[in-house]
Order: structure tokens, then C-alpha cells, then sequence
């Protein structure tokens, strides 16, 4: 049996007919529903490229298709492509397969309309929080307050008439939008940590300057990285000696850039753009003292887990399931500068013995995202599905 999934991400296609990305979802990414299903069919955006960048990941493969739907940027690019959208979704209806969401997303809507026939049950994975994306503080758009009510209702429906459903929180996000009384329900990350990529720390002596890290895309501003770069020249004015590594590419890149020079401390960040392979990832994470995450918005920030994994004393946002990976004293609201440059300070003036042992608990909670732990809840719930009465 085939499986349709529904993304919100986008991805390239090379002239010789393969497919690619620049950051997450490549091919060993859906080989977990192989495990179950027969082949993998990826409804999402689609650009057409020349070549590939060297840096770019191979996502197709056996058993692993593609239906290509339009390229769209925005609320008014998505209402110029909906006819063609329309179009190419129709094209699934008659085929014999399951169909599992990857939601919030306006996609998976449009699928359920044009693509399935009346009826059939689906699947859903829930892997964010629209009242998080559509919150005051991270979204400017003057519709952003319809948007919010749209989605939050949507995946509340999604969520209710779901025949399996999954959700990357343990319970954050259920609350918000729980299962159908009937239905398949579990929680998993999409997160894949294998052993290479676990380290235990035995020592933690910090970098002069100390280094901070961060991992974000720059496609849209919920990545909070001008947050965190008013919070450095507020660290800086104060006197610390600190560098950031911001890794992460994206449209608002060249905006940060600008940012960083009006704020002072062009010298002291560092934008590493996009880096597809994990070894290179983990080589800065390994070389740095901290991680900060200063999102608007996640579901279960994978990039928070894969740095506790590397044994990184790790300060986050309030936000999404956060509250499930890392403890209240390191974790500050969303966009207050005074409170994350207090938290940072205080990270500063600890000792080698209290890093070590923050690190040493960061690593032991991401031993419980090891791919073996999760692997079993991801296939109960795709056997869920495939035993559904369509």
C-alpha cells in the first residue's frame, strides 16, 4: 500500500528529474514509513533548479515519489496558484493509498477537499502550534489574527477526525488539540538520533570569547534570530565577551546581516548559512559553551534536542513542548531581551562542576529520543492507519 504525505516544506528538482532539499526531510528521513508501507509519495512545493547545490541532499529514491505542486510565497502567491493547485491534487483522488498529514499547514486542507474521496480516513502528524505561529509576537501580517482562528480551528478538526494521530509533544500539544475519542493516538519527534550522534561530555571548560549557538531558518522571523541579536549587544554593552554562530539560511538572512552592523557586533556573529550534513552541525555544537534557541514558535524543537544530545547546556523560549525537554530556570518568555540576557549572564558565572552536570542531564533526557525509543511508537501508529477502515 502506498502513502501520500502532505508537507508544508519545499523542495528542488534538478533538469535530470531528481529531487532534492537544502535543509531537512532527505531520503533517511522517509524511510521510516517504508518500514510499513510498500512506497512514500510526497505531496509538497516543488522548484524547479537547474542543479543542485553542493550542499543539498538527495530525497527521492527507491520506493520514494514525488506529486510536484506549485512553487508560492505568501498568502497572495498561494491565491494565484490555487487553480493550478487544484488541478494537481485531483490527480490523487482515484488512487488507491493512505494519506497521512503533516499539520498546521493550509495544504493538508486542500488535499482533504480536492484529493480524497468522501469518507476515507486519514492520518495526522502534529508537528507545530498555529496560536504559536499566528501569535502577536510573531506574525505581523494585518490578516494575522484570521489566519490564527482559520488554523487553530482547522487542526482542532484535523485533529478530532484523525484515525491515527501522532504529536512530536507528550502532552503540550494533545491538550490543545486532542485525538477523536476513538482514534490511534501517540506522541514521537520527528527527530532520527542515532548512536554517532550522542557525545557525553567528561569536562566542560568554556571558550574565551564564550560561544553561543543557535540554529534557525531564515525564511520567516519565528526563528527570533533579531531577539537574540538585540539580546547580544545588550551581553556586549554589558562587558561580556561572547561570539554567536548562527546557523541557518533563508530570505531574512541579508536583513540580519544589517541588523548585526547596526547593533555593533557584526564582529562577534557569525552566519554559517545552511549546513545539510549532521558532522557539521555537531562539529560547532561540540565547539561551543551554549546553545539558545529563540524561537516565536516550534512544536518539540528538534535542534534543542539534538544539541542536549551533544551534552550543551541549552537556554530556550517558552515555547511549544520546551517545557518537556529543559528546566523552568532555563527557559525564558518569548522576546524579552532583559529576561534572556539575565539567563545568559547567569549561564556565564557558573562553574565547570554545574555546567558538567547541566550537560550531563540534557544528555540523559535526549537518550529518550534515541531513533530506537521512537521508532516503535512511529510504527504502531502507521499500522494504525494501514489497518483503518478506509
Amino acid at each position: 500500500m502506498q502513502v501520500d504525505v502532505v508537507i508544508e516544506q519545499r523542495f528542488y528538482q534538478c533538469e535530470q528529474g531528481k529531487y532534492w532539499t537544502d535543509n531537512a526531510f532527505p531520503n533517511a528521513f522517509w524511510q521510516r514509513y517504508l518500514g510499513v508501507f510498500n512506497s512514500v509519495n510526497v505531496i509538497a512545493r516543488v522548484q524547479p533548479v537547474e542543479q543542485p547545490k553542493p550542499q543539498w541532499q538527495r530525497v527521492d529514491g527507491e520506493r520514494i515519489t514525488f506529486t510536484n505542486l506549485p512553487i508560492y510565497i505568501g498568502p497572495v502567491g498561494f491565491l494565484k496558484c490555487i487553480p493550478k493547485l487544484i488541478q494537481i491534487l485531483k490527480t490523487r483522488k482515484q488512487i488507491n493509498r493512505r494519506v497521512i498529514y503533516r499539520v498546521p499547514g493550509i495544504l493538508s486542507l486542500f488535499y482533504h477537499w480536492f484529493a480524497m474521496p468522501k469518507g476515507k480516513t486519514y492520518g495526522a502528524e502534529v508537528v507545530g502550534d498555529p496560536m504559536d505561529v499566528f501569535a502577536k509576537d510573531a506574525s505581523k501580517s494585518p490578516l494575522r489574527p484570521v489566519f490564527k482562528w482559520l488554523f487553530v480551528n482547522m487542526l482542532r478538526k484535523q485533529c478530532r477526525d484523525a484515525v491515527a494521530i501522532s504529536y512530536v509533544t507528550e502532552f503540550s500539544l494533545q491538550q490543545r488539540y486532542p485525538p477523536g475519542t476513538e482514534a490511534f493516538h501517540t506522541h514521537y519527534s520527528s527527530i532520527q538520533l542515532t548512536d554517532s550522534d550522542y557525545l557525553e561530555r567528561t569536562e566542560y571548560v568554556v571558550s574565551q570569547p564564550f560561544k553561543i549557538v543557535c540554529i534557525g531558518n531564515l525564511s520567516q522571523p519565528y526563528k527570533g534570530c533579531d531577539f537574540m541579536l538585540h539580546t547580544l549587544a545588550k551581553l556586549s554593552a554589558s562587558g561580556h565577551e561572547l561570539q554567536l554562530c548562527w546557523i541557518g539560511g533563508g530570505a531574512l538572512l541579508t536583513d540580519m546581516q544589517k541588523m548585526a552592523e547596526k547593533l555593533g557586533i557584526s564582529e562577534q556573529v557569525s552566519f554559517a548559512g545552511n549546513l545539510a550534513q549532521r558532522e557539521q552541525i555537531n562539529q560547532i555544537l561540540d565547539t561551543s559553551d551554549l546553545f539558545v534557541l529563540s524561537s516565536r514558535q516550534e512544536g518539540l524543537p528538534r535542534v534543542l534536542i539534538e544539541s542536549m544530545a551533544r551534552s550543551l547546556n541549552c537556554v530556550a523560549t517558552d515555547v511549544g513542548g520546551v517545557k518537556e525537554l529543559l528546566p523552568q530556570e532555563y527557559i525564558v518568555e518569548r522576546d524579552n531581551v532583559a529576561q534572556l540576557q539575565e539567563t545568559i549572564e547567569r549561564m556565564l558565572s557558573l562553574t565547570e562542576s554545574k555546567r558538567l552536570e547541566i550537560a550531563q542531564i540534557n544528555y540523559q533526557k535526549a537518550q529518550q529520543y534515541h531513533n530506537d525509543v521512537l521508532a516503535n511508537r512511529r510504527e504502531n501508529m502507521y499500522r494504525a492507519l494501514l489497518e483503518s477502515e478506509v
